[in-house]
């Protein structure tokens, strides 16, 4: 397997009827090859800033390799469209909120291992967490580009929302990683 043919296949799964319910059967079809997929995707260092995560963005879609390091914790954020993650390697924890109003609802949790996939709709926020020792790494699919799309981050302590700023994600970020866990609502 290639990059191009990572991209290929969730442009098809993009260009269905349904994108999310095609880009989850795509993954599943997928989980029993993830060694293939961590090969062809071994190239992205998948740290240091979406420039470094990235290999594949249109107006559309975009595809990450995202590594979260040990101890990594996200800010609650959404992305402006929907979103699935492949695991391929590690342990990620996921807290999912519903937004109502701009406002965070804490709606479940999900444990991600490796060749778990996780869907989220596009009103969806979640806080991703690396968990356990190794780094995190997944497959990140979005159906737009989540580089241009308006997209929400919620300071982690007061659950204030803020357009997305990277700067600011940053800071968030390493107040969210030095908290106790995710936020409750």
């Amino acid at each position: 397997m290639k990059p191009h043919d990572l991209v290929t296949l969730c442009a098809n799964a993009r260009d269905s009827a349904d994108p999310l319910a095609a880009m989850r059967e795509l993954l599943e079809s997928l989980r029993k090859r993830v060694d293939e997929i961590e090969q062809a995707l071994d190239y992205i260092p998948g740290t240091g800033g979406n420039a470094n995560q990235v290999f594949y963005r249109a107006p559309d879609l975009t595809l990450l390799k995202v590594r979260f390091p040990a101890g990594r914790r996200t800010p609650p954020h959404d992305h402006g469209t929907w979103a699935s993650i492949l695991l391929l390697s590690g342990g990620e924890k996921n807290t999912l909120y519903r937004t109502d109003g701009g406002a965070l609802r804490r709606a479940s949790e999900v444990t991600l291992t490796r060749g778990s996939i996780l869907n989220m709709r596009e009103e969806t926020a979640h806080v991703a967490e690396c968990i356990g020792s190794e780094p995190a790494i997944g497959l990140h699919v979005y159906g737009g580009d989540i580089f241009r799309l308006p997209r929400r981050m919620w300071h982690p302590q007061t659950l204030v929302a803020h357009p997305l700023d990277w700067g600011l994600y940053e800071n968030f970020a390493r107040m969210a990683s030095a908290a106790p866990g995710a936020p409750a609502t």
